[in-house]
């Protein structure tokens, strides 16, 4: 029997590193009639009928029958012209029930003798079929830890009106999606805006969106624009051809040079965006792609979106130009732009259509060691830091500082066993797909299952094995309470949250070293003599912090059992391996959260974008699931919120007889911030970004 316990600082000396070089939430399916007659002059006699516009929104999923008789009578004895406008809204959330009406009547005068109208409505009794869809529970923004400050934080040792952030990363400063533009400016700090973003209740609401329209053949969906958005450095305002612009050239399908973060995920739900009028554009979905989170998600700012850029600006300075200047729409503009170093964004100079920002300045400054993060909290140097190390955080609290959750989220750290490309043909084209080019089966990787036939039979079985033996091999409940200090949770595997009402126990994964003997004894590989990495990086720490120490741990695991095995923990900028998740070629496994490990996405939603062929041309996570596409696809086009938990359930068991993926823990995702620089932070519920809304802060008087 091995021992359950040991000192992780052990555990890491097994380690040999090497570095490269280079709400529950409701949903239902609503139909909506509507009934449009306009009544133009007419000779006598005439017939005027009203314009009567009734819209249904339901937060919850609900069955209603509705049957209602209505009988207008109206007559009149000259030519006339009247145009009527009522509007009746009936809103209905469980458990409580209400009832809105709003009349709004507009008449011209005109000599005209109104007899009478009636109105009568019939109304039935109601069958209400009420279903709680089971969500994540994000952790609350906001909410003090239960620890005490000893002594009071810092001064800021700069000017008031300026805000200091150390960032772990700083990206590329481009404004031209095709190119790669920065996710976390264009859409966390402020210099773009999405078409949606999320309201405080985590629903999806139009930002420079003012409403839509989706087919009811789900073919596209249509989006009116707001007419008040102007772009930053006098170029104009934002129009249909700013949004036609940046899609076609972020969206792989349209441009298949691109290498925006999206560029995959759009090319899977999207074909061309095309211009209907100025402020009126159109998005095609490709076909059978729909995808139920194309605007709570894909077109977000606060998920998986893009901020839009200038047309004009391309036009005028070239496509070189944008290359080094970016030009957006949000309450901060670019002052300065310095990868690897830098960015310093300014309120804009104007009456920003959505906010006014207190902050006149904000200095983002890579600072890529968490101690080093730290150091500059402790001096006043810097008023924010991201991704701080949990160990850090209790100390950090107790010196007066705040650690909150800024966007109410959770990350679900994992393993993921990349090189399984099980799919035969392209999830959404069924053209067949060349997985020999990727390097499947070329070479027996022990983790690999190789389903081609006629090579290695038996291959999928001891994979399988292999894959067993190291996830039971991890102590999860250990790496919570020394990684993590306490903070977080034990976690499963991704898409669940293991503290949410839907999960299951029999989803956690057991620490046994016995079996995990027993499991890789079964194999080709009784002692695991054989190499294998790991990849570290993203968003839970760069090469170091939080994520690095969980692999160094989670690697020291393995070597205790299996002293013969070849392990290294690769640590690398995300740009180092990316080619290879693009180009399915990645056999190293991937520790991260793979865009779905986050506590805030809704369990009901469709997983496994990037686990699949769909994303093919952008980003993957190293593996090619057929039973995650054929899910995916169920999902996506299912209306009933029960039929999709149950689909995404089924798929959940799957995925973890299998074992593709290992969770290891949920990590919450913690802002630390000095409370004698800002008084207020109310974020915005977020499955990606650590903090947003940095136009909400509110600054400490002085």
């Amino acid at each position: 029997m091995v021992s359950k316990r040991f000192a992780l600082a052990a555990l890491a000396g097994f380690v040999a590193i090497a570095a490269f070089a280079c709400t529950t939430e409701k949903i239902v399916e609503v139909t909506v009639e509507r009934e449009v007659v306009r009544t133009v002059q007419v000779e006598v006699p005439v017939e005027v009928e009203r314009e009567v516009v009734r819209e249904v929104e339901v937060e919850v999923p609900v069955e209603i029958e509705v049957e209602k008789e209505v009988i207008r009578e109206v007559a009149v004895e000259v030519p006339v012209e009247v145009e009527k406008e009522v509007i009746r809204e009936v809103e209905v959330e469980v458990p409580v029930e209400v009832e809105r009406e709003v009349i709004r009547e507009v008449e011209v005068e005109v000599p005209v003798e109104v007899e009478k109208e009636v109105v009568r409505e019939v109304q039935v009794e109601v069958t209400r079929t009420v279903v709680e869809i089971a969500t994540a529970t994000p952790i609350p923004t906001a909410t003090p830890l239960p620890i005490v400050a000893i002594e009071p934080a810092p001064q800021p040792n700069h000017d008031y009106g300026e805000i200091r952030v150390a960032v772990f990363n700083i990206a590329p400063g481009v404004g031209l999606g095709s190119a790669q533009a920065p996710v976390e400016a264009m859409q966390y700090w402020g210099v773009g805006e999405g078409l949606f973003a999320v309201d405080d209740d985590g629903r999806t609401v139009g930002k420079l969106a003012l409403d839509w329209e989706l087919a009811s053949d789900l073919s596209m969906a249509t989006i009116n624009l707001r007419e008040d958005v102007v772009f930053h450095d006098g170029f104009g305002g934002f129009t249909a051809d700013d949004v036609v612009f940046t899609m076609n050239d972020s969206n792989a399908n349209t441009n298949p040079t691109s290498i925006h973060g999206q560029a995959g995920d759009f090319a899977a739900i999207f074909d061309e965006t095309v211009k209907v009028d100025d402020y009126t554009v159109q998005f095609n979905f490709t076909e059978g792609g729909f995808d139920p989170r194309w605007n709570g998600n894909f077109l977000n700012e606060q998920a998986q979106g893009t901020a839009f850029f200038s047309k004009a600006a391309h036009d005028q300075n070239g496509v070189d130009w944008l290359r080094e200047n970016i030009v957006s729409t949000g309450p901060f503009e670019v002052v300065e732009w310095v990868q690897d170093d830098r960015a310093v964004l300014a309120s804009v100079d104007y009456d920003h259509w959505f906010a006014n920002p207190e902050i006149q300045t904000l200095r983002f400054t890579e600072v890529p060691e968490p101690s080093t993060r730290v150091a500059f909290l402790r001096t006043g140097d810097v008023d924010i830091a991201d991704a701080v190390p949990l160990k850090d955080i209790r100390p950090l609290v107790e010196s007066g500082f705040k650690a909150e959750s800024i966007t109410r989220s959770g990350r679900v750290h994992q393993v993921i066993f990349s090189g399984n490309y099980w799919e035969e043909n392209h999830a959404r084209t069924g053209e067949p797909l060349n997985r020999t080019g990727s390097g499947y089966c070329v070479h027996d990787l022990p983790w690999v299952g190789c389903n081609i036939p006629g090579k290695q039979p038996g291959d999928m079985e001891e994979a399988r094995d292999v894959r067993w033996a190291l996830a039971k091999a991890i102590d999860r409940e250990l790496l919570v309470e020394t990684i993590l200090d306490g903070f977080g949770t034990v976690g499963s595997i991704e898409y669940v949250d293991t503290t949410a009402s839907y999960f299951k126990d029999e989803w956690l994964i057991p620490y046994n070293p016995d079996e995990a003997l027993e499991h890789m004894a079964n194999t080709a590989w009784p002692t695991a003599r054989f190499p294998i990495g790991i990849w570290t990086g993203g968003e839970l720490g760069g090469s170091s912090g939080t994520n690095a120490e969980l692999n160094d741990a989670i690697a020291g695991m393995w070597k205790e059992l299996w002293p013969e095995m070849d392990l290294q923990v690769f640590k690398s900028a995300y740009s180092i391996i990316r080619p290879s998740l693009v180009g399915r070629t990645n056999t190293i496994p991937y520790a991260g959260d793979c865009d779905e490990g986050s506590t805030a996405i809704p369990f009901d939603w469709p997983h496994g974008l990037t686990e699949t062929s769909f994303t093919r041309g952008g980003f993957g996570c190293g593996i090619e699931i057929p039973a995650i596409a054929d899910t995916f696809k169920a999902v996506a086009i299912e209306g009933d919120p029960v039929e999709r938990i149950r689909l995404n359930t089924e798929l959940v068991d799957y995925l973890y007889d299998q074992m593709i993926f290992a969770g290891t823990v949920q990590v919450p995702v913690l802002t630390v911030y000095n409370p004698n620089a800002i008084a207020e932070w109310v974020g915005t519920s977020s499955a990606f970004a650590g903090s947003n809304e940095f136009e909400n802060i509110k600054l400490v008087q002085r």
